[in-house]
């Protein structure tokens, strides 16, 4: 099969990660929504067709493939999902009704972030993709953070329910009776903490305390998933939480503060002018190095969350959540581990 590469940053973005340096995001600051991602031209060869059916899959079996009808020899595709093999064919249908398809190909896509279009919802990113100390990545699909859905119209509220998002994570606390996102949503409120200021932060007052303990609780239940959190602009209690859980997931500072700026690339991000946000998300993350033990800056994470009162079995299973399983890597073990086994009862 052959295989072509599609990135799927755009201009700006690429820009941000290509040039980036501490602060970085402030060259985008109040430019508007800079984060949609590009769409994929996919093209093929034309035939005497009464329509074409191209259908795109994540797998060479097709199976729960999205289909695209065209009476056009080409598909400009949104939505893919970065550093991920795809496969393609096309149903050919003349002008008989006779249906003939094309050999399957595949095609690989790249990109840094997957900036996810609900419409009426700003600043909305998929947490998938970004890489652990250990070469790990985080899962697509699983976890997203936006600013508030309060403006979500009729079609966001459709790629919501594509994306399979059970619970809608309100940072704000009492703002809303019920989740913008949608029926069946379920709405959970808490009065989020930001980064560590001495009443509101993480380790800031007894109420802020145990309200951060409780959103990292939140996420340690599987059954929440597909989730998306939130506050209003999408970029302090936010914010604070996405470093939090991608830096026990093992993401190192560096990346944690990239992934940070990107908020700065949306409009919500920008809303209340504030461009001192690096310098204060600077002073969190001295913060934790001066106060928590341990030898890496994830060390450092564990031993804040730990002290709110999350235990080491919820810690684990945010990591299972949220972290890929090399499933080849896994087989290789289990095999290892069961010769081994063998070899005892012998």
């Amino acid at each position: 099969m052959r295989k072509s590469i599609y990135n799927l940053d755009n201009e700006k973005v690429a820009d941000y990660f290509e040039n980036y340096a501490p602060n970085y995001g402030l060259n985008f600051f109040g430019q508007g929504e800079q984060l949609p991602m590009k769409s994929v031209k996919i093209e093929w060869k034309p035939e005497n067709a009464e329509y074409y059916e191209l259908w795109i899959a994540d797998n060479a079996l097709f199976s729960n493939a999205s289909k695209y009808i065209t009476t056009d020899n080409f598909v400009e595709v949104d939505g893919l999902i970065p550093n991920t093999d795809y496969f393609r064919k096309v149903k050919i249908v003349d002008k008989n009704g006779k249906e003939k398809f094309s050999e399957a190909c595949s095609f690989r896509t790249e990109g840094h972030v997957r900036s996810v279009a609900i419409d009426g919802v700003s600043n909305v990113r998929d947490l998938g993709g970004a890489v652990t100390k250990d070469g790990k990545t985080i899962k697509y699909g699983i976890l997203y953070r936006s600013a508030n859905g309060d403006s979500i119209t009729e079609r966001g509220k459709e790629t919501v329910k594509k994306l399979g998002i059970k619970t809608d994570l309100d940072l704000r606390g009492e703002v809303v009776e019920e989740s913008p996102f949608g029926d069946g949503v379920n709405l959970i409120k808490i009065n989020g903490a930001y980064y560590h200021g001495e009443e509101t932060g993480v380790a800031g007052s007894k109420e802020y305390r145990n309200a951060f303990r409780d959103e990292l609780k939140i996420c340690a239940n599987p059954d929440n998933y597909p989730m998306i959190f939130h506050c209003a602009i999408g970029r302090d209690r936010t914010g604070t939480l996405s470093l939090v859980l991608q830096s026990l997931c093992g993401v190192e500072k560096e990346n944690l503060i990239r992934e940070y700026g990107l908020s700065f690339l949306s409009v919500a991000g920008c809303l209340d002018g504030n461009k001192r946000m690096f310098d204060i998300l600077n002073d969190f993350f001295n913060f934790i190095d001066d106060n928590y033990e341990g030898e890496s800056f994830t060390d450092k994470t564990i031993s804040l969350v730990k002290s709110l009162g999350v235990t080491d079995e919820e810690i684990s299973s945010i990591r299972r959540i949220l972290i890929k399983c090399n499933y080849f890597l896994l087989a290789l073990y289990l095999a290892v581990e069961s010769r081994i086994f063998l070899r005892i009862l012998r």
